[in-house]
C-alpha cells in the first residue's frame, strides 16, 4: 500500500476538496483523514423524518466515495443508508443534491457500496486530489 504525504500536494488537495463540499453544505462540523486510506466524517446537522432517533451523517472514503449514513443513539457503528455512486470524487454540487435528495425523503444513490478503487492503487487518484490544492503530485 502507498503511503501519503499528509502535508503533499494530494493531502492538500483532499483537504480543499472536503472544503469546498463542507462549504456548500454549511456542515457545523467534520474530520478527515488523509493517510492512505483517506476518509472524511461530516455531521449534518438535521435528521431523517424516517429516522428520527438518529443524527445523520455523510461519509466519504477514497475507495467508495460519498455515502449518507445513520447513527444509533448508543454509539454503536454508522449505518450506511446510501452511496452517492457517480464517482470517488464527485463534484461538490453532486454531493449537495445527494444530501438534499436525502433529505427529501427520496432514496438517492445507490444501496451497495461502488468500490472504485482500491487505496494506494497508481492510478491517477492522488493526481486527482492534488488538481484541488493547483499542485502536480511530487511538488510542494
Amino acid at each position: 500500500m502507498t503511503e501519503r504525504d499528509g502535508l503533499g500536494a494530494a493531502a492538500r488537495g483532499l483537504r480543499q476538496y472536503l472544503l469546498a463540499v463542507a462549504a456548500n453544505l454549511d456542515v457545523p462540523a467534520w474530520f478527515c483523514e488523509v493517510d492512505v486510506p483517506a476518509g472524511a466524517y461530516f455531521a449534518l446537522d438535521r435528521r431523517l423524518t424516517r429516522f428520527p432517533g438518529h443524527e445523520t451523517a455523510l461519509l466519504w472514503d477514497e475507495r467508495d466515495g460519498w455515502s449518507a449514513a445513520v447513527e444509533p443513539a448508543g454509539g454503536d457503528e454508522v449505518i450506511v443508508l446510501a452511496y452517492l455512486g457517480e464517482d470517488v470524487l464527485p463534484p461538490p454540487e453532486a454531493v449537495v443534491t445527494f444530501v438534499a435528495a436525502l433529505y427529501g425523503e427520496q432514496y438517492p444513490g445507490r444501496p451497495d457500496a461502488p468500490d472504485f478503487r482500491r487505496p494506494g492503487a497508481a492510478d491517477g487518484f492522488d493526481e486527482r486530489l492534488a488538481a484541488y490544492a493547483g499542485d502536480p503530485v511530487g511538488q510542494a
